[in-house]
C-alpha cells in the first residue's frame, strides 16, 4: 500500500514538472509579441481570424437586445441598454473597416486591444442590469474569457487585461447580488472564472510557443535556401573569375619586370610602378572575395597533419602587409604543436587578421597570441578597433552581413566554416571602442579527438 502512494506520489512529481516544463516554455515564447519580424510575419493571418470573431461578437450585442426586453420591458434602462449595444456594434464596425487597411502590427494590437476592452466594459454595463444570482451571464463572461484568449490573435498582455477586468468586474457584481460570500453559488461563479482564465490563458501560451517554432522553422528553411542559392552562385562565379583573374595577374608581373629593367629615367618608372602596384592591390582583393566565395560554396575536406604552431602563424604575415600604422605583436608560447590542416588555419588567420587591419584606419595595436591549454590549442587575434555593434553581435557570422563600406560579409562565417571543418570553435569577445578579440580554439590531437571530448 506504501509503495503505491509512493509510485503516485513520483506520478504527481512527475507530471508537475513536465507542466512547469511547458509552461516555461510557452512562457518564453511571450517575448516573441517583441519581436517585429514575428509579428509581421503572422499579421495577415492574425487579421484574418480576429475579423470574423468581431463579426460575430457584434452579432451576439445586436441579437441580445431580445434578452434585454425579456428582463426589462418597455422601460428607460432599456432605451439605455438598445443606445449601448448600438454604439458597441457601430464599433465592432468600424474596428472591421479599420483592418482593412492596418498599417502595421502595433496599430493591429491596439485596435484589438481598445475593442476587447470596450466589449468588456459594455457587456459589465449590461450585467448590472440582471437579476439576482442570475448564473447564464456567468456563463456567457466564461466563455468570453476563453474566446479572448484562443480567437482574438495579439500581445498576450493584451489578452489578459481585458480578460482580467472582465472577470474583476463580474466579480464585483456577483458579490453584490449574492447575500452570502460563502454562497454557494458564488463560489461555484468565482471558481469558474478562474479556471476559465487559467484555462485560456495556458491555451493561448501553447498556441504562441507553436506559432514561434514554426516563424522559427519558415525563417530557417528560408535562410537554407538563401544560402544555397548564394553556394550554387559562389561556385559558377568563383570559377569564371578565377581563370582571367590569373592571367591579369601575370601579365602585370610581366610589366612590372620589363618597366624595372627598361632604361627609362627613375621619375618616369615611378607613377608606372605605383599603378601597378595599386592594379595589384586590386587584383588581391578580388582573389580574396574569389577564394571565399570558393571557401563558403565548395565541401571542405581538411588535410590533417602535425603542424607548428608557431611556423604556421608567422607564414601568416608573409601574405598580409601590416600597415606602417598598425603595431603588431606576435607571441607564440612555447613551441606547441597541434595535428590540423596547415592551410585552412592559414586562411582562417589571414581572413581574422585583414579584419583586425581595417578594424584599425586610424591606427592601434594587433596582436596574434598562441598558446596551448590542456589538450586544446587556442589562438587569439585581438585589434583595438572599434568593436562590434550589440545589434550586430548575434548576426556576426551570418553571410553577407557586413558593416563596412568595402566588404562582401563573407570573410567571417567562412572562417567559422574553416575551423569548425577542423572540429574546433570560433568565439569572440568586443567591446565597443575598445576593440574585438577572435579565438579559435582547436584539439591538439585532432578532429576525432576533438568531437570526443
Amino acid at each position: 500500500m506504501e509503495e503505491n502512494e509512493l509510485i503516485r506520489g513520483r506520478d504527481l512529481i512527475t507530471l508537475f514538472r513536465h507542466l512547469k516544463g511547458r509552461f516555461k516554455t510557452a512562457w518564453r515564447a511571450t517575448s516573441a509579441d517583441a519581436d517585429p519580424e514575428y509579428r509581421k510575419y503572422y499579421l495577415d493571418s492574425d487579421i484574418s481570424e480576429a475579423r470574423p470573431f468581431i463579426f460575430i461578437l457584434a452579432l451576439i450585442v445586436a441579437l441580445f437586445v431580445i434578452g434585454d426586453y425579456q428582463f426589462l420591458g418597455t422601460s428607460p434602462i432599456l432605451v439605455g441598454l438598445i443606445i449601448l449595444r448600438i454604439v458597441l456594434v457601430a464599433f465592432s464596425v468600424f474596428i472591421l473597416r479599420y483592418l482593412k487597411n492596418v498599417p502595421n502590427h502595433s496599430a493591429y494590437d491596439r485596435a484589438i486591444f481598445f475593442y476587447m476592452l470596450s466589449l468588456v466594459i459594455g457587456v459589465l454595463l449590461v450585467n448590472l442590469t440582471r437579476p439576482e444570482n442570475f448564473v447564464p451571464h456567468i456563463i456567457v463572461i466564461d466563455m468570453a474569457v476563453v474566446i479572448f484568449y484562443l480567437v482574438m490573435p495579439t500581445r498576450f498582455i493584451f489578452q489578459v487585461i481585458p480578460s482580467i477586468v472582465f472577470s474583476l468586474g463580474e466579480v464585483v457584481i456577483i458579490a453584490f447580488t449574492f447575500h452570502g460570500f460563502m454562497e454557494p453559488g458564488l463560489v461555484t461563479a468565482l471558481f469558474s472564472l478562474a479556471f476559465a482564465n487559467l484555462v485560456g490563458a495556458l491555451s493561448s501560451l501553447q498556441i504562441r510557443s507553436y506559432r514561434w517554432h514554426m516563424h522559427k522553422v519558415s525563417q530557417e528553411r528560408k535562410e537554407i535556401d538563401r544560402l544555397a542559392a548564394i553556394g550554387q552562385t559562389a561556385g559558377m562565379i568563383g570559377h569564371d573569375i578565377r581563370n582571367p583573374l590569373q592571367a591579369i595577374t601575370s601579365e602585370v608581373y610581366i610589366a612590372r619586370q620589363s618597366i624595372v629593367e627598361s632604361p627609362m629615367p627613375q621619375e618616369v618608372k615611378a607613377p608606372a610602378l605605383e599603378s601597378i602596384e595599386f592594379i595589384e592591390e586590386q587584383s588581391d582583393y578580388i582573389s580574396k572575395i574569389v577564394s571565399d566565395l570558393q571557401d563558403f560554396a565548395r565541401p571542405i575536406k581538411p588535410d590533417i597533419k602535425e603542424t607548428d604552431l608557431a611556423k604556421l602563424v608567422t607564414s601568416t604575415f608573409q601574405t598580409v602587409r601590416v600597415p606602417d600604422w598598425i603595431t603588431l605583436h606576435v607571441d607564440v608560447q612555447g613551441y606547441p604543436k597541434v595535428k590540423t590542416d596547415p592551410t585552412l588555419i592559414r586562411r582562417a588567420l589571414t581572413n581574422l587578421v585583414n579584419n583586425g587591419i581595417q578594424a584599425m584606419s586610424d591606427g592601434g595595436i594587433l596582436r596574434v597570441v598562441a598558446y596551448k591549454i590542456d589538450q586544446r590549442v587556442v589562438i587569439e587575434v585581438s585589434d583595438t578597433g572599434n568593436g562590434i555593434p550589440e545589434e550586430v553581435k548575434s548576426r556576426l557570422f551570418t553571410p553577407l552581413l557586413t558593416t563596412k563600406a568595402k566588404g562582401q560579409g563573407l570573410g567571417l562565417p567562412v572562417v567559422k566554416r574553416l575551423v569548425e571543418a577542423l572540429g574546433g570553435s570560433l568565439t569572440f569577445e568586443s567591446e565597443t571602442g575598445k576593440g574585438t578579440k577572435f579565438i579559435i580554439t582547436l584539439n591538439e590531437k585532432g578532429i576525432n579527438d576533438n568531437r570526443k571530448t
